[in-house]
């Protein structure tokens, strides 16, 4: 019984990403149901282009697919014993940032209460609607309240570090899943080729660098030169055609220069030699290191405080991969999926 609802679940979301992918095949000038979703999300976030909230649904429209859930899902025992209701507090920074959370709950079978941010509720309502056409089930599973209330029995909840302390107080008598800040690293050698350089700029520049998955420290084997990575870096000039980022990076160059501070002016970013792994948004740290050992065990004295690291780390991705996850890459290493199963 619990294995054909876990497949109907499946084969649910399955056709939402048929759903997606049909959605997003029309142009916007012939589409006026996404036209008006993505106007929605705009308004709700002027951070939220048009082109980064297309990358997000595209990106789930390729994710929800039945062979790559089933995958996901077959190391797991998701038959709880007892539904439980999972409150979700979910961040705003990229576009549907939270849908993962969302997922693995409705996979695992339980109920799902949702606190969208005000800063992406017009796009989690929207595939709330979705799934909640396709499923059934999930119309009684699946609620929004701006308010939940105390009727839960499990958090889960993203935020920054001030409100992740806010909430491990405030949840300390629930089951809690609680995720802060953190950014993500990259490495280049003395011989890293410029194709991975225009690769890495996405893994930088995708979404503004708002994102805990965006690189915003660099490790930099000594020999390499810092004038292919700026050349490539400025070519990106498209970015400062967005005011927000623009006034950021603006902000900062005038910050930098009152200082007198060191810094390297990419024109699109700026690059500053600083080991903080976090930096302000136009702003791009990075650090000499001698070789790879040396930067994995730089990464290792720092990993509670990385997302992800990029490029030939021991356990590092690929360039231009840090916004495409896959299914079970879970955020900060914490196995969501483990998480529900054992409540």
């Amino acid at each position: 019984m619990q294995e054909t609802a876990l497949k109907k679940r499946i084969s649910a979301l399955d056709q939402l990403g048929k759903t997606l992918s049909t959605f997003l095949k029309a142009p916007l000038t012939e589409n006026e149901p996404l036209a008006a979703l993505i106007r929605n999300a705009e308004a709700q976030n002027k951070w939220f282009t048009p082109e980064h909230i297309l990358k997000a649904l595209d990106y789930w429209s390729r994710q929800l697919i039945t062979e790559a859930l089933l995958k996901w899902t077959a190391p797991y025992t998701l038959k709880p014993e007892r539904k439980k209701r999972v409150l979700l507090i979910m961040a705003g920074n990229i576009p549907l940032v939270g849908f993962h959370d969302l997922l693995s709950v409705y996979l695992s079978g339980h109920h799902c209460i949702i606190k969208p941010s005000q800063k992406d509720s017009a796009l989690m309502r929207f595939m709330v609607e979705q799934m909640h056409l396709l499923d059934d089930e999930a119309i009684q599973s699946i609620h929004i309240r701006i308010d939940p209330g105390a009727d839960f029995d499990a958090v889960i909840a993203t935020g920054s570090n001030n409100s992740g302390r806010y909430f491990d107080y405030y949840f300390k008598k629930y089951p809690h899943l609680i995720r802060k800040n953190r950014n993500s690293v990259a490495l280049l050698t003395k011989d890293t080729e410029k194709y991975k350089l225009e690769l890495l700029a996405n893994d930088i520049f995708d979404y503004f660098g708002l994102g805990c998955r965006n690189v915003t420290q660099l490790l930099i084997e000594r020999g390499f030169e810092l004038n292919t990575l700026t050349q490539v870096l400025s070519s990106r000039n498209e970015l400062l055609q967005h005011n927000k980022y623009a006034n950021n990076v603006e902000y900062q160059r005038s910050l930098l220069l009152l200082n007198q501070a060191e810094f390297i002016d990419a024109e699109t970013i700026l690059m500053v030699e600083d080991e903080t792994i976090h930096s302000p948004i136009g702003v791009l740290h990075y650090k000499w290191v001698e070789n790879l050992e040396e930067a994995d065990n730089w990464t290792a004295n720092h990993s509670v405080n990385i997302q992800c690291s990029v490029g030939p780390f021991r356990q590092g991705i690929s360039f231009g991969q840090s916004q495409q996850p896959t299914l079970d890459t879970y955020a900060d290493q914490i196995d969501t999926l483990t998480f529900l199963s054992n409540l």
